[in-house]
């Protein structure tokens, strides 16, 4: 199995929600390459919460990060990254050079919903496309309208946006609703990216191998080491994801004696 990555994890200790202290990321560091891990998104929150969080302050922040895996010996690549949240001013916010994307490679910029809303990023993705920008839907088994809308889903992918899924809740769904969901979506290839959006190690672990384990049953091998690894991988490096469109979920061999 290649290395997994993790395009969602908060590890810039004291920027955010995410682990207080730097020893408590490294430490999750290493719960991270004990789950099979390579590389990791190293990111914060940048949204109205965290005013603080900017470009400046990030980067500094995941190369210290990188220096002490380093020192200690902790086998992880980890890239400077934001999550952002979707807003009116996003893509002027964007151009203005004020949000971090994954990897830092301005190419892939990593989105979540604001707290208790849901938004439609359709035409953000449109805007951002031209400038070379490819929305990233952070843990998007959140948004019910979106995973249980695949008319909705394509249209976003068709824009060029990628859809990142928490390996925590394929693995443990917390609702039959969100395993339907996650299964068809799994099955007709809507799921793009893996993430733990690992907070700490007392709470919200940086948890991968269980999630790939459920989207290597679901999947098949090939599709699940595009989804653990080579994306990701790409995404973080800055290089193209050519993800082919979604299908309809596979029938089972006895949906099919049926006639469903």
């Amino acid at each position: 199995m290649p290395p997994l990555v993790d395009t969602h994890v908060h590890l810039l200790a004291g920027l955010d929600d995410g682990p207080d202290f730097p020893d408590v990321a490294v430490a999750m560091c290493r719960v991270l390459a004990a789950e099979g891990a390579g590389h990791a998104a190293a990111l914060c929150h940048q949204n109205p919460d965290y005013p603080d969080n900017t470009p400046d302050r990030i980067r500094p922040a995941a190369a210290a990060l990188a220096a002490d895996l380093l020192a200690k010996k902790v086998p992880l690549a980890v890239y400077p990254s934001a999550e952002v949240m979707a807003g009116p001013s996003l893509v002027d916010d964007w151009a203005a050079g004020r949000l971090v994307s994954l990897g830092d490679s301005g190419k892939y910029l990593l989105v979540e919903m604001p707290h208790g809303e849901f938004v439609d990023l359709l035409p953000a993705a449109e805007q951002l496309r031209p400038l070379g920008v490819r929305i990233v839907v952070a843990h998007a088994e959140r948004y019910p309208d979106l995973l249980h809308d695949p008319g909705m889903a394509e249209r976003w992918i068709a824009a060029g946006c990628l859809v990142q899924v928490t390996a925590r809740a394929l693995a443990d769904p917390w609702s039959d609703d969100m395993e339907r969901g996650l299964e068809a979506w799994v099955r007709g290839r809507f799921v793009h990216l893996l993430g733990s959006d690992g907070h700490g190690i007392d709470r919200r672990r940086p948890l991968l191998a269980d999630g790939y384990a459920r989207l290597l049953k679901l999947g098949g091998r090939a599709y699940a080491e595009r989804v653990g690894h080579t994306w990701g991988l790409a995404v973080l490096r800055g290089e193209d994801v050519d993800a082919p469109p979604p299908g309809p979920p596979a029938r089972s061999w006895f949906t099919r004696l049926l006639g469903g």
